[in-house]
């Protein structure tokens, strides 16, 4: 770290520049001049000189300029360092530089950044924490279903290993999330106590470091969380098991994903609830009976679907089926439905 030069190229060593030699940066995150990389491409191919990592190109400027290091650059040309009184010691002498305005500068627009930064990752960090609950939650709930209901056994472990897998997953990213956390504030600390503009440029080379990496775990948490397919198929599976002890249908794959196609939306839990919105719900309405959708049509086929309504201090129930495509209410009783089944409420 003590020859690392942010200001120059690590393949050809030479100072960036506003013409030829510009700072590019290559989607691992590995930064050369653009020279460099148009020297290195082959094969309408580059592979990173640093990592190695195969990128698609033909030519270097499909590759974004890095501003900030050209900002940078701007501004160090212009630090002045000014030196302050030499202070006496009882071990002898001791000399201290002090900052420029402009260097101070700098240091405050990158505290600002890491700051700003903190507060995104405190924010996934608390959409994962509360999507774990939930996801644990589902787990619990599933226990019990299996629990009641040994003949779909089989179907109701296959959600909950997709759930174990889920939660692997979070915990997973929230130990990294964590990590990028700390090391983000280790480097807003050092920002405090810098006091040299070689202190200035190790410690800020270091903070943008960090930075993409927490950049980047922040925006896989929003591509990876919630996993579509393991909600949508964990609460399909739920619902199916309430309704009926002999058929489970669960849509799974295209169909599940299809769910948040085009969905600017990045909370966790508002993806969540969006994917649980599309299951049919507990009680259901006269227009959906009216409406009879095929979810609709199978639960009053297999006589799943009650009419409720409030006799005195009492409440009355009533099955309702289909018979030649006409719909027929059956005497009151005053025994519950099915746990499983669906309820109009009058």
């Amino acid at each position: 770290m003590d020859n690392y030069n942010p200001e120059e190229c690590k393949v050809c060593f030479n100072n960036y520049d506003e013409e030829l030699r510009r700072p590019r940066n290559l989607p691992c995150g590995h930064t050369f001049c653009s020279q460099c990389i148009e020297d290195t491409i082959q094969n309408a191919q580059l592979i990173c000189p640093s990592c190695r990592a195969k990128h698609s190109a033909t030519d270097a400027t499909q590759f974004p300029i890095v501003y900030a290091i050209e900002a940078f650059m701007k501004k160090l040309r212009s630090i002045q360092v000014t030196s302050v009184e030499t202070v006496s010691t009882k071990c002898g002498q001791d000399r201290t530089r002090g900052i420029s305005k402009k260097l101070r500068s700098l240091v405050q627009e990158h505290k600002r950044s890491i700051s700003n930064l903190i507060s995104e990752c405190e924010e996934a960090l608390s959409q994962l924490s509360k999507y774990q609950g939930q996801v644990r939650d589902w787990k619990t709930q599933h226990h019990q279903l299996q629990d009641r209901l040994h003949d779909l056994l089989e179907q109701n472990k296959a959600a909950i290993e997709l759930l174990e897998q889920e939660d692997t997953s979070v915990l997973t990213m929230t130990t990294e999330g964590e990590a990028g956390k700390k090391q983000l504030q280790t480097m807003l600390e050092n920002l405090n106590t810098v006091n040299t503009a070689e202190e200035v440029v190790t410690t800020i080379d270091e903070a943008d470091y960090y930075n993409v990496e927490v950049e980047d775990w922040i925006q896989k948490c929003q591509e990876l969380f919630p996993g579509v397919n393991t909600v949508y198929t964990l609460v399909n599976v739920q619902e199916t098991i309430k309704k009926t002890l002999d058929t489970i249908t669960t849509e799974t794959g295209a169909t599940a994903a299809s769910i948040l196609q085009g969905d600017s939306v990045t909370a966790i839990m508002e993806k969540v609830k969006k994917i649980i919105g599309k299951i049919p719900p507990e009680t259901l309405t006269v227009d959906d009976l009216r409406g009879m959708s095929e979810n609709v049509k199978r639960m009053v086929e297999a006589g799943l679907v009650f009419g409720v309504k409030q006799d005195q201090d009492d409440l009355c129930y009533s099955r309702i089926t289909l018979q030649d495509g006409q719909l027929y209410l059956h005497v009151l009783q005053h025994q519950p439905p099915p746990t499983h089944a669906r309820t109009i409420q009058d």
